[in-house]
């Protein structure tokens, strides 16, 4: 949550998914990882509500990107 750089934010994103899907997260993208972490740590009735938890949670660990290079 407090990573100085994006690729400490992998790194702990990683970490998390790990410690909630067990093997699981390792044959899984890690957004998709992210998003089933967050379902079990963060559940909501509200499937917008839902939706908006998982948007920000994925955030948390993948933001920012690394930029793509627009080809000139």
């Amino acid at each position: 949550m407090f990573a100085k750089s994006a690729e400490e934010a992998r790194i702990a994103a990683r970490q998390l998914v790990q410690a909630v899907l067990g093997e699981e997260a390792s044959n899984r993208p890690l957004e998709d990882a992210l998003r089933e972490t967050c379902r079990r740590i963060r559940p909501s009735d509200d499937p917008r509500e839902q939706t908006r938890f998982e948007s920000e949670f994925i955030e948390l660990g993948l933001w920012p990107k690394p930029a793509h290079k627009a080809a000139a």
